[in-house]
């Protein structure tokens, strides 16, 4: 054997992975995992505000339209009704000569109850109680004044 003038140069290995800027397979697995989690909640929670929105805006809509129907009573000084069809899940506003303006129906995850509303030419009415009620047991209850045939709204 032949000595050299230098000695051999030793090399180090890592034998862990601790020190690499990299990821592992199993990291990227549960990373994604929770990834999709996280939509999945999402997801769920945009569709149940969806309904809800929806439910909200049909009892602005059905108080606004006992609102209406007692000012076009009060400017063109004729009868208004609001008529409730149950069955059809709709409502609109109707004169003693059956002109109609405007029919509107409920959504599907929703149900009015209650019994038609006459708007007299004085700003009175036969008053009532209009119930929109959601699949989950949610209500709002528009109640109309008789004396003054005002709206308000119960339940928000």
């Amino acid at each position: 054997m032949a000595w050299t003038a230098h000695p051999a140069v030793t090399v180090k290995t890592r034998t862990s992975t601790a020190g690499n800027k990299g990821f592992t397979l199993l990291e990227l697995v549960v990373v994604l995992f929770i990834s999709g989690l996280a939509a999945a909640v999402v997801i769920f929670s945009i569709g149940r505000l969806h309904e809800q929105t929806l439910f909200n805006q049909d009892a602005r809509k059905v108080y606004q339209a006992a609102r209406h129907g007692r000012e076009v009573a009060l400017l063109q000084k004729k009868e208004v009704i609001l008529r409730i069809d149950e069955e059809a899940n709709s409502y609109w506003l109707e004169d003693r000569n059956k002109n109609i303006t405007g029919k509107h129906t409920i959504y599907k995850g929703a149900a009015l109850f209650g019994k038609d509303v006459v708007f007299y030419p004085k700003g009175n009415s036969t008053g009532g109680s209009l119930t929109l009620r959601n699949a989950k047991g949610k209500e709002f209850h528009i109640e109309i004044d008789p004396i003054l045939g005002t709206p308000a709204v119960k339940g928000l």
